[in-house]
């Protein structure tokens, strides 16, 4: 599971999807998904755009690492 984080069992709760920055990201791909980074990358991924991922609780809280966790 390449770019992941270090922490591999990131909760999917209420909590932790409120926290998540998927939907306000400009890479969002509008399938419906987010918290890419603990469910795997979206099938319909936008066009490169700027990440959001560096300033989301989650990546931050779990001490995760990569980059762009929606990209194929």
């Amino acid at each position: 599971m390449e770019n992941r984080g270090k922490y591999f069992g990131i909760c999917t709760s209420y909590h932790h999807s409120k926290g998540c920055k998927c939907k306000q990201c400009p890479s969002y791909p509008e399938d419906g998904s987010f918290m890419f980074c603990s469910k795997g990358r979206s099938k319909n991924p936008r066009v490169e755009a700027v990440c959001l991922c560096h300033e989301c609780f989650i990546f931050q809280k779990f001490r995760l690492e990569g980059d762009n966790f929606c990209k194929v």
